[in-house]
């Protein structure tokens, strides 16, 4: 992808920078995605934040969509208990 220029506005009292549809669908990141700052050598440099995952965060995003239906393993076998 070539280089977007973008202006920094101001936001409150904070400064903004708005990121583009495409290249938020390119980094595969959507509104409200937490990203990590940070500056090095002169350059600003955005990354996905790694949170660390839990149980309610990943049962929180089950969708009708998503959810995987119950499989019947058939029958049994040895000492099984179900």
């Amino acid at each position: 992808m070539a280089a977007i220029r973008a202006r920094i506005m101001k936001w409150g009292n904070s400064q903004a920078v708005r990121i583009p549809k495409r290249v938020m669908e390119q980094a595969r990141l959507r509104e409200g995605a937490e990203l990590e700052i940070r500056v090095e050598a002169g350059r600003i440099t955005l990354e996905p934040a790694n949170s660390a995952l839990t149980l309610e965060s990943l049962v929180a995003r089950i969708t009708p969509e998503n959810q995987h239906h119950e499989l019947s393993w058939g029958k049994p076998v040895g000492r099984e208990v179900w």
